[in-house]
Order: C-alpha cells, then sequence, then structure tokens
C-alpha cells in the first residue's frame, strides 16, 4: 500500500474513532484494543496506530509504555480546565470571525441556527440524538468559521471534541436539566455576531458554555464535586 493511500485510511480511522470516543461508544479510560478495532473496521494495524497517535496528540487518547493507547479519562480538572481553555479561544475566534465575516458567513450561521432549531436535545430517538449532535457542533463552528487563523479553528475544533465527549457521557441526566432554555442561548449569540456586537456575542458565549459545564457538574456531583471556579483572567 502507498504512503499516500494509508496516511488517507489513517485520516479516515481517525475521524471514525474520534466521533466513536466523542459519543461514549469507546468509554474513558478504557484500553484501545487495536486488534479488535482491526477486525471491525476492516482495516491493518498501521494506520490504526497512525489514527491512534493522532488522537493522542489531540489528548483524546493517552499512550502509555508497554501497555499501548487508553482512551482519556475524565475529571473535574479536565472539564474546568476544556471550558476555560475553551471560552478564551472562542472568543478570539468569535471575535476575529466578526471583524473578517462578510454577508455569506452571516447567513451561514444563521442557517446553522435554524437547522439546530429544527432538532431537540430531547429527542430520545437514537437519530434525533446524532442529528442534534452534529447540527450543534455545526452551529458552533459556523459561528467562528470567518476566522482566518486555521491555528485558531483547529484548536477550537478540538476542545470541542473534548467538551462534546462530556456532554454525551452525561447526556441523559443533561436533557432533563429544564432550568435552561438551550435554543434561546443560541438565538442570542447568533443575533449578536450578525448584529456585530463583539462584546456581546462573545460574553453570551462564554456564558453559555459556563453553564454547560456547571449543568454536567449539576447533574453529576458524584464525579465531579459542585460548583465551578470562575476562569483566571490571563494577564
Amino acid at each position: 500500500m502507498s504512503d499516500g493511500r494509508r496516511k488517507t485510511e489513517a485520516t479516515l480511522v481517525a475521524e471514525r474513532l474520534r466521533d466513536e470516543i466523542v459519543r461514549g461508544v469507546v468509554p474513558p479510560a478504557s484500553k484501545l484494543k487495536l486488534a479488535t478495532l482491526a477486525q471491525r473496521y476492516g482495516i491493518g494495524r498501521a494506520p490504526l496506530r497512525e489514527a491512534a497517535s493522532k488522537l493522542a496528540a489531540e489528548q483524546l487518547l493517552v499512550f502509555e509504555d508497554h501497555r499501548g493507547f487508553r482512551v482519556a479519562p475524565i475529571s473535574r480538572e479536565d472539564l474546568i480546565s476544556v471550558t476555560h481553555t475553551r471560552q478564551r479561544i472562542e472568543r478570539l475566534a468569535l471575535t476575529d470571525a466578526i471583524l473578517h465575516g462578510d454577508d455569506v458567513w452571516e447567513g451561514e450561521v444563521m442557517a446553522a441556527l435554524h437547522r439546530l432549531g429544527r432538532t431537540s436535545n430531547l429527542d430520545p430517538t437514537e437519530d434525533g440524538r446524532a442529528r442534534f449532535i452534529d447540527r450543534h457542533r455545526d452551529f458552533h463552528a459556523a459561528l467562528c468559521s470567518a476566522c482566518p487563523s486555521t491555528y485558531l479553528l483547529r484548536f477550537r475544533e478540538t476542545l470541542y471534541a473534548h467538551s462534546q465527549r462530556y456532554r454525551t457521557l452525561a447526556e441523559d441526566r443533561y436533557r432533563r436539566d429544564a432550568r435552561r432554555d438551550v435554543a434561546d442561548e443560541h438565538e442570542a449569540i447568533a443575533q449578536a455576531a450578525v448584529d456585530r456586537d463583539t462584546r456581546a456575542a462573545c460574553d453570551l458565549l462564554e456564558a453559555h458554555l459556563e453553564r454547560t459545564a456547571q449543568t454536567l457538574i449539576d447533574v453529576y456531583p458524584e464525579v465531579f464535586g459542585t460548583k465551578i471556579p470562575p476562569a483566571t483572567d490571563t494577564p
């Protein structure tokens, strides 16, 4: 097999494995059984190892000497770190997106909001849940899509995957939390963004991410403890 084809295979496998980790199909802290995965995916071990190395660089997998790869564990500290880092990165990316975005970007944001609004995180069916997860990801990506920095966008995407992993783990309890109107939160962020109200859009987005983390902590106190501390301002 040529290097080009193997790299393509490894990229496709990384996408599939990332999705399974994020959706909780491959549980946190579980050992990655390469032989089993290679058989299930119908590929050789070489591209699977390449894919695993890529996800280790994204910190979704952990490599242990003489033990191989293991899915990254979850913890309160990690959830808080992911949330605070994502707040900072998305604030930068959204600021740049508002500055550089044109009419097409505005249309993409509102179209993504509309598509998301036609789904519900309360849909109990597997297809319904998958549709909401996909459209929720697409909406948050659309908000920052006009940011010209590929580094910011790539880092934002990685952090989003980590956030979604926590949401998925607590999905059943998270969905029953009636204290928030998440659809209204999304609409307010989108409207402020296309109105070019940078501060309002960023503040709303930051609060949205904070509420999500706090909700997860509230519904799983036996795992995460109680209240999430505020982010520490950087100098």
